[in-house]
C-alpha cells in the first residue's frame, strides 16, 4: 500500500469514535486491576458527580443530613464540612458562568453576620494563638456564605427536601442516641439512674448533643403542624402533605426522646421555650394550650420543691441546682463534692471569661482564644480550660470584648426581627404557608439558642451550618432556579 493510500484511509476514520474507544478501553482496564471494591467507590463517586454537576442543589443534601458528622472528620486545617460547603460554593459559581449570571442578594441577617465577622477579625490582633482564632473566624463567615448562595440554588419544591434532610439527620442522632441510652454505650460517668447512659450521639459531650437536638425540634414540630393544617383544610387531595406530616410528626417524637435522654439541663431549658414559641405562634387555640402546660409544669416544680418525695427524684436531683446558675447561692464558697462539681467548674470558667474581658474590655483577648489565655486567669484548682466559658455571652465579652459581644446580640436580635417579618408577610398559598412555617421554627430555634447558650456553648460541631441551612430555608421560595 503506497503513502497516499495510507494517508487517505487514515482521513477517513472518524477519530473521535478512536478516542472514545481508547478512553473505554483506559476504564475497562482500571476497573479490572483494582479491587472491586474500589470499583464500586469510584462508580458511585461518578454517578453523584453527574447527578450533581446536572444538578448543583443536590450538593447541599448530604452536608445537611450529615454535618454533625463530617464536622468531626478533620482534613488537613479544615473539616469534611468545609471541604462540602466549599465544593457547593464551587458548583454555584460553575452554574452561574454558564448562565452568565451569579445572582447574590443579601439580607438584613448576612450584614449582621458580617459585622459580626469583623469584629472577631479585629480581635485578632490580640490573640496570642492566632491558628485558633483563624479557624474560628472561618467558621462564621460560613455563616453569611449559607445565606448568600444557598436561596439562589434551591428554589421551593428543593427547599422542601433539604428541610427534610436537615430533619432526618437530627432524627439519625436522636436514634443513636437512645441507643446510646438504652445500651449503656459511653463512659461511666455519663451512667444515670445506675442503669441508663446520657446519649451523646457523635457529639462526644451530651450538652452540645441535646443543643443540636433542640435546635432540631422546633422547626420539626412547626412543619408537622404545618403539614396536618394543610391535611385538614383540604383533605385526602393533599396526600403528599399526610405524608409530611407522618414523616415530621414521627421526627418530632424522636428527636424529643434523644432530647430527653441527653440529660442536660440546658437542652431542656432551651427547648422548652423553644416549643412553646412554635405552639404560640401557630394558633390562638396551642397558645392557650402552652399556657395549661406551662401552669402545669410551673406547678410540678413547686410540689417538687416543697415536697420533694411527690415528684419523681432522678428529675428533682438533676434540677436541684438549677438556682446556681442564676446567681441564688455563692456556690464558689462551697466545698466541692460530686453533686456540685460540675456546677462549681462552670462557673469558675464563667470567672475566668470575665477576668479575660477585664484585661481587654473593648476587642477581648482573641477570638477563639478562650483555651490559650485561661491558665494566665483561672481560679486555683480549676486547671482544665474546657475549650470555652460554658456561656456563650461571657465567651464571646472574654475573646471579643464589647465590640464582639454587641454585633453578637445584634445578630441574633436581628434573626428575630427578620424571622418573625418573614413570617407575617408570608401569603397563603401553599408555598408561602411552609415559608411561614419554617419561619416560626426558627423563631423557636433561635430562642432555644439564646436560652441554652447561658449555660453553654453551642457553637460546636458544625451547628453554625446547621443553623444556616435554616436561615436560608426562609428565603427559597423567592428565587426561581431553572431544573
Amino acid at each position: 500500500m503506497t503513502g497516499s493510500a495510507i494517508h487517505k484511509r487514515l482521513v477517513g476514520y472518524d477519530w473521535r469514535q478512536v478516542a472514545g474507544g481508547i478512553v473505554l478501553l483506559a476504564l475497562a482496564m482500571g476497573m479490572a486491576w483494582p479491587p472491586l471494591s474500589w470499583c464500586g467507590v469510584v462508580a458511585a463517586g461518578s454517578a453523584a458527580a453527574l447527578l450533581v454537576v446536572r444538578w448543583p442543589w443536590l450538593i447541599w443534601l448530604p452536608l445537611a443530613l450529615l454535618v454533625p458528622i463530617t464536622s468531626g472528620l478533620r482534613i488537613g486545617a479544615g473539616t469534611a464540612t468545609d471541604l462540602l460547603l466549599a465544593a457547593g460554593v464551587a458548583l454555584w459559581f460553575v452554574d452561574g458562568a454558564r448562565r452568565q449570571t451569579l445572582p447574590l442578594r443579601g439580607s438584613p441577617v448576612v450584614l449582621l453576620a458580617l459585622l459580626y465577622v469583623a469584629a472577631q477579625y479585629v480581635s485578632l490582633f490580640f490573640a496570642v494563638d492566632l491558628r485558633e482564632g483563624a479557624a474560628e473566624v472561618i467558621k462564621w463567615v460560613e455563616l453569611p456564605v449559607i445565606l448568600l448562595v444557598v436561596p439562589t440554588m434551591v428554589a421551593h419544591r428543593q427547599g422542601r427536601w433539604l428541610a427534610a434532610a436537615l430533619v432526618m439527620g437530627a432524627a439519625m442522632q436522636a436514634a443513636l442516641g437512645l441507643y446510646q441510652f438504652i445500651n449503656r454505650v459511653g463512659p461511666e460517668y455519663f451512667v444515670v439512674m445506675g442503669r441508663f447512659m446520657r446519649a451523646s450521639g457523635v457529639f462526644a459531650q451530651p450538652n452540645p448533643y441535646g443543643g443540636f437536638l433542640g435546635l432540631a425540634l422546633p422547626v420539626t414540630l412547626s412543619l408537622a403542624v404545618w403539614a396536618w393544617s394543610t391535611v385538614l383544610q383540604h383533605g385526602a387531595q393533599h396526600w403528599r402533605e399526610t405524608l409530611w406530616g407522618v414523616f415530621y410528626s414521627a421526627a418530632t417524637l424522636l428527636i424529643g426522646a434523644g432530647l430527653l435522654a441527653s440529660w442536660s439541663r440546658g437542652a431542656w431549658l432551651g427547648a422548652v421555650a423553644g416549643v412553646l414559641v412554635v405552639l404560640v405562634l401557630r394558633s390562638r387555640q396551642a397558645a392557650f394550650m402552652s399556657a395549661l402546660v406551662a401552669l402545669l409544669l410551673i406547678g410540678l416544680l413547686l410540689i417538687g420543691a416543697f415536697s420533694p418525695s411527690l415528684a419523681p427524684q432522678p428529675l428533682v436531683e438533676r434540677l436541684a441546682d438549677l438556682p446556681v446558675y442564676f446567681g441564688l447561692t455563692d456556690v464558689l464558697a462551697q466545698p466541692v463534692t460530686d453533686e456540685n462539681f460540675s456546677v462549681v467548674e462552670r462557673i469558675a470558667h464563667w470567672v475566668a471569661a470575665q477576668r479575660m474581658w477585664e484585661a481587654s474590655p473593648w476587642f477581648g483577648v482573641g477570638v477563639g482564644n478562650y483555651a490559650a489565655v485561661y491558665p494566665a486567669v483561672r481560679l486555683p484548682r480549676w486547671e482544665d480550660a474546657l475549650g470555652h466559658a460554658h456561656n456563650i455571652y461571657l465567651n464571646v465579652l472574654g475573646e471579643t470584648g464589647l465590640l464582639g459581644l454587641v454585633t453578637f446580640l445584634a445578630l441574633w436580635s436581628g434573626v428575630l426581627v427578620w424571622g418573625w417579618r418573614q413570617a407575617r408577610s408570608a401569603g397563603k398559598n401553599s408555598a408561602a404557608r411552609w415559608q411561614a412555617a419554617v419561619a416560626i421554627g426558627v423563631l423557636g430555634m433561635v430562642v432555644h439558642l439564646t436560652v441554652h447558650n447561658l449555660v453553654d456553648n453551642l457553637f460546636v460541631r458544625g451547628i453554625v451550618v446547621y443553623v444556616g441551612f435554616w436561615l436560608a430555608l426562609i428565603h427559597v421560595d423567592r428565587y426561581e432556579v431553572n431544573p
